[in-house]
């Protein structure tokens, strides 16, 4: 059998057309130092890894301005070479680094450039070997084409069309802008969320998509309450089952090989109360798996999952052998907000224990794809760290996600040696409030890190050579920053 390369791959898989895209942007690769390679040696447990990334908290092209550090609902304040640039250096960065897929909400937008820009990404992407997925909200979040003036921007679609808006519990329209719900139980908007998936395979050489129904809001209208047989909160399991299979059956139809990736919001393990529906990150409820029947099946569909509450360094509820999923029908991949400020968690903070942690239980669960965020650039120390770890745990070269054998062999050479990996996590979780009882405080401080570290940290930098001192350095900054300007007592 002939061995193809990555990107012969991609195209078979995708019947997409690579189209020529030239070099690739010197300047948005520049600084990506040599890593070490990660050596096979046993059977990997994880097969499938993958980003999830907004385009305005995208920073790969450094020294531009207008990024935001979080947010689902912003602007895009950076330019189109900026857009362009950012994922370049992401998907060269994911081709060198077994990541699979990069899910980019945002994708379409006037304001970086509209379907123009979308096909250069697309073809990039493409060139390296990488599944580029569209994320898209079916009854929220923009839709297909997120902001601009596009016949199939879901947010024009209910300007034009008031009745279609979705009601909240006070019999009002939600209607606010990037914030337009769209009212599932209406066939008008099942048939529009089909044409916009329709047309966007159509004019876009896609791996796929991320499809959400909405985690911050469900609609209250007479249709959607006479529909649901369950309880709903801020997300409606009944919702995702009445609309992944119309959005799955829509791809399928332009692009047979396309990856689904179905998402829940939830985490497998079952949901017992208190509430009589559980919210975002907490577990399913007892209804889940008739609605999970109704989700498409088959190669390439996933359902994702979220486990931030059930891993390290939360660990607010238990997982269980009853959080076990089943890749019979489809494939599961478990995600978290690690590298975010997300969920009680800080932008680009090291992670690389947590990510054990995570996919060490998820692969025991019988998950087979992992996926974080990738919107911090791996200048960051922490962000290039935990990127390695997401490639090394749970692959041949560390089928066990074993942290010692990430830190004394992946590590090690970007810092300095076996002794000095571990004394740089040790360092770092000096300033983790979480294990001083202060989980999802948004980032508070338990206090002042000891000035001997600091010095010691100091004079590394000043004897390693310039790759391994910027790591330090990027550490000293991360440790100092928290007291500085050092505040009242």
């Amino acid at each position: 059998m002939k061995n193809h390369s990555r990107r012969e791959m991609l195209q078979l898989l995708t019947g997409a057309a690579i189209a020529s895209v030239g070099p690739i942007s010197s300047r948005a690769l520049d600084g990506f130092p040599e890593v070490p390679a990660q050596a096979a040696k046993g059977t990997p447990s994880i097969k499938t890894r993958m980003f999830w990334t907004w385009d305005h908290s995208t920073e790969w092209a450094l020294n531009r301005p207008g990024a935001h550090t979080m947010g689902a609902a912003n602007e895009y304040g950076r330019s189109t070479e900026a857009f362009v640039d950012d994922y370049t250096a992401l998907f060269h960065w994911c081709s060198h680094h077994n990541v699979d897929a990069v899910v980019l909400w945002g994708l379409l937008r006037d304001s970086h450039g509209g379907l123009d820009s979308a096909k250069r990404l697309s073809d990039i992407a493409a060139s390296q070997g990488v599944r580029l997925l569209c994320g898209v909200g079916l009854n929220c979040y923009g839709g297909v084409y997120y902001e601009g003036d596009s016949p199939i921007s879901l947010e024009q679609h209910l300007a034009s069309h008031p009745d279609l808006i979705a009601l909240d519990q006070a019999g009002n329209r939600m209607n606010k802008p990037h914030q337009y719900v769209a009212c599932p139980s209406r066939l008008e908007n099942q048939e529009f969320a089909a044409e916009s998936l329709h047309w966007l395979f159509k004019n876009l050489p896609l791996g796929g998509v991320q499809v959400e129904t909405g985690d911050y809001t469900v609609c209250h209208c007479h249709l959607c309450k006479d529909r649901r047989k369950h309880p709903s909160s801020s997300l409606s399991w009944e919702d995702m089952a009445l609309m992944y299979p119309i959005a799955a059956r829509a791809i399928r139809s332009v692009s047979p090989k396309a990856w689904i990736v179905c998402e829940t919001y939830s985490h497998p393990e079952p949901y017992s109360g208190p509430k009589d529906a559980p919210g975002f990150g907490e577990g399913k409820p007892y209804w889940a798996d008739e609605c999970l029947d109704q989700f498409p099946k088959g190669d390439g569909i996933f359902v994702q999952w979220v486990c931030d509450q059930y891993v390290q360094p939360l660990l607010q509820r238990t997982w269980t052998s009853a959080g076990t999923v089943s890749s019979v029908q489809r494939q599961n991949i478990m995600r978290s907000h690690f590298g975010t400020y997300w969920a009680g968690h800080l932008r680009g903070e090291l992670s690389i224990d947590w990510i054990a942690d995570m996919i060490k239980r998820s692969s025991a669960s019988g998950f087979g794809a992992i996926s974080l965020f990738g919107e911090v650039s791996p200048f960051d120390t922490g962000a290039e760290l935990n990127y390695l770890a997401l490639e090394n745990y749970g692959s041949a070269a560390n089928p066990n996600s074993d942290l010692e054998l990430f830190l004394n062999k992946v590590a090690a050479p970007l810092l300095g040696g076996p002794k000095s990996a571990h004394d740089f996590l040790r360092y770092a979780r000096l300033l983790d409030a979480r294990s001083n009882g202060n989980a999802g405080n948004g980032g508070a401080r338990p206090g002042t890190v000891p000035a001997e570290i600091l010095r010691e940290i100091y004079a590394r930098c000043g004897s390693s050579p310039a790759d391994v001192a910027r790591r330090w350095v990027w550490l000293a900054s991360y440790l100092a920053s928290a007291d500085y300007p050092a505040l009242p007592a």
